[in-house]
């Protein structure tokens, strides 16, 4: 058994390798067809290039550059301690489970969470691809930000693009209330990275009235239809009944006029 730290300065030495700059104990292992492991136990962090990554549990392959992260499960609490937490780009990824190759810079995520401007997207099966796109099945898309959530948009399939401009874009979904599946969907869905103005769609919220029931509502669409006008149409609907719709629009020229027209 040897101190994380002295196993770290073998890391820091080659360029393309990663830096474990923490971790409370580690344990280098040879095997018989050459593979030397190192396994990293206790707040354990590494980085590589702008990425760091923490977790509770890590191993490390020497021969093929490749990462397994992983928390620990307490028996005494029943709950995972120290979960892969990676961080790039100014994004938080909260996941299970972690394998990346820091050769081919691809990884595996299994049930992962991310924040997406107002709303949390999670996923069960991720692969992350050497652009930092995200490949996600079985997602969730929510703003409610319970670990379970309550109500959120069950996504088929979705896409976190984050080059040129950060973008996510999802196949079929609909919408999942106290796990119930409700009749009410989307063929597809963007979700762009939101700018200051511009066209594009705009994700509904969701919740409950006590005399409405659960709703879905402000969905809708936006168009910017020129620097002196714009046009907002959205919807809402409740499971006892209600729906209505609104369509707005703002003008304005500086110094000159400025107004709005709405209608329900």
């Amino acid at each position: 058994t040897n101190r994380a730290d002295s196993v770290s300065l073998l890391h820091k030495s080659s360029l393309d390798r990663p830096a474990f700059t923490a971790a409370k104990d580690s344990t280098i292992e040879d095997f018989s067809d050459g593979k030397r492991i190192i396994y990293y136990y206790g707040d354990v962090s590494v980085t590589y290039g702008t990425m760091k990554l923490s977790a509770d549990y890590m191993e490390y392959d020497l021969l093929t550059n490749t990462l397994y992260a992983r928390g620990t499960y307490d028996p005494a609490t029943g709950e995972t301690k120290g979960k892969p937490v990676m961080e790039d780009g100014g994004k938080s990824y909260t996941m299970e489970e972690l394998r990346y190759n820091f050769k081919t810079r691809k990884a595996r995520i299994t049930n992962m969470v991310t924040k997406e401007d107002d709303g949390i997207l999670h996923g069960r099966n991720i692969k992350m691809l050497p652009d930092k796109s995200i490949n996600i099945t079985h997602g969730k898309y929510t703003v409610c930000d319970c670990e379970h959530p309550h109500y959120y948009l069950q996504l088929s399939a979705a896409k976190v693009i984050t080059k040129p401009n950060q973008k996510t874009v999802f196949g079929p979904a609909n919408l999942v209330v106290e796990d119930v599946p409700l009749p009410i969907g989307l063929p597809f869905g963007f979700l762009p990275k939101r700018p200051d103005r511009a066209t594009g769609l705009l994700m509904p919220t969701f919740g409950e009235e006590q005399a409405r029931g659960f709703y879905l509502r402000d969905g809708g669409y936006y168009f910017a239809i020129s620097d002196f006008m714009d046009l907002k149409a959205t919807g809402e609907i409740y499971t006892k009944g209600s729906w209505g719709m609104n369509v707005a629009s703002n003008y304005a020229r500086r110094y000159k006029y400025r107004g709005s027209v709405q209608l329900d």
